[in-house]
């Protein structure tokens, strides 16, 4: 069956839903007993994630997990309230004081504000690698007191794409846990557990959910990682609302339409973008002058919606106040992964290594609006800067 058919049965079963073609929604903690041997039984067990209370054993949180577990090849999944809680399971799980964890530069900003307030004040050390250059020293970043090594690829605002496979070669000859915020391309364009990665992060808030009414996040792990990680989540009381497990469960049958149509809408303006007389560089995987473009064909088979791209000179705020005023379909606001267009100006201040990417950083995500439309809405409003 291909994953486009896959995708419109996946934690659906009319006949245990009384013939509904949709999941029904469960809500509540207390989940009662058939009988007093049943509560025994679970007093005793010894793995207490498959305790009987509603953390554990809601049926719609239990098929949307095995959906997400399904689309990644992981051997489970667990649901967070949001794409940030999702995250910060693998730091607390596998990370105690004086444990050292090493992460790309390129990193989703509150991962870093993560590591920076809060890890380190239990005594862990953060260490930032470049996500491309001097890759082949990677080793010797290694120390005897890495037990994680954090990844995001491509990474936020500048889209930097990593050599997974060599990174995750040499962690499992170290025996170091890999984790891949894998959020960008989704299980529908990457898949990290081929790559070698042990655990997955992915922020559902985005792409699986797709209509930007959910806080979501699933982190899938492999077999040598999932007990632990589900001690973790459930340990910490983890545990989303019915309504957003509903929800992301009705996103999954469009998550190809949805996806091949922001890719599609993506390329095309990242492509007119490359040509445009204000535009110094677009920083998109797909596009073959990229850096690391080989290793994104290698490990992807395609593109998201999301990019970035530089203009030549530097504009004063009020500048590009008014290019963002000229503009009709792409609004600002954080997150993406929705319908809608947006666009930010990313501050790259908090990097520990020097960016590269001189003058105005824009990024851009081109939601599901005509392509074409999306086009001539930039272009226009970049005729105010000439």
């Amino acid at each position: 069956m291909k994953i486009k058919t896959r995708l419109t049965k996946l934690g659906r079963d009319p006949i245990k839903q009384k013939g509904f073609i949709n999941p029904g929604i469960y809500k509540g903690s207390t989940m009662v007993f058939k009988n007093f041997k049943d509560y025994i039984n679970d007093q005793n067990l010894k793995d207490h994630n498959k305790a009987f209370y509603g953390i554990h054993s809601n049926p719609s949180h239990q098929e949307l997990e095995k959906s997400i577990s399904y689309l990644y090849g992981s051997a489970d999944t667990v649901i967070a309230p949001s794409g940030l809680a999702a995250i910060v399971i693998p730091f607390l799980t596998f990370l105690k004081k004086d444990d050292e964890v090493l992460i790309n530069d390129s990193i989703y900003n509150p991962t870093r504000t993560l590591c920076s307030e809060i890890l380190r004040s239990y005594g862990i050390r953060v260490k930032y690698f470049h996500p491309t250059k001097n890759i082949n020293n990677f080793e010797k970043k290694i120390s005897n007191k890495t037990k994680l090594i954090f990844l995001e690829s491509p990474g936020t605002s500048t889209f930097d794409i990593i050599d997974i496979p060599f990174i995750t070669k040499i962690a499992k000859k170290k025996n170091i846990v890999t984790v891949l915020d894998n959020t960008w391309a989704s299980p529908f364009f990457c898949d990290p557990i081929k790559l070698g990665i042990n655990v997955i992060v992915d922020a559902g808030t985005k792409y699986i959910n797709g209509h930007a009414d959910v806080l979501i996040g699933f982190v899938s792990s492999d077999k040598k990682t999932a007990k632990q990680i589900r001690t973790t989540k459930n340990t910490l009381g983890m545990c989303p609302g019915s309504e957003e497990v509903y929800l992301t469960l009705r996103g999954l049958p469009t998550l190809n339409l949805r996806m091949k149509e922001v890719e599609h809408n993506a390329l095309m303006l990242a492509k007119c973008l490359l040509q445009h007389s204000l535009v110094k560089d677009v920083f998109h995987p797909a596009l073959p002058h990229t850096k690391n473009h080989n290793i994104w064909k290698r490990d992807f088979t395609g593109s998201s919606g999301l990019f970035g791209f530089t203009l030549k000179k530097e504009y004063s705020k009020k500048m590009i106040e008014k290019f963002y005023n000229k503009l009709k379909i792409f609004r600002i606001g954080y997150s993406w992964g929705g319908f809608e267009s947006l666009i930010t100006f990313p501050q790259l201040i908090k990097r520990s290594i020097e960016n590269e990417s001189k003058g105005i950083l824009i990024r851009i995500y081109c939601g599901l609006e005509d392509g074409n439309d999306q086009i001539k809405d930039i272009i226009n409003a970049l005729k105010i800067l000439k």
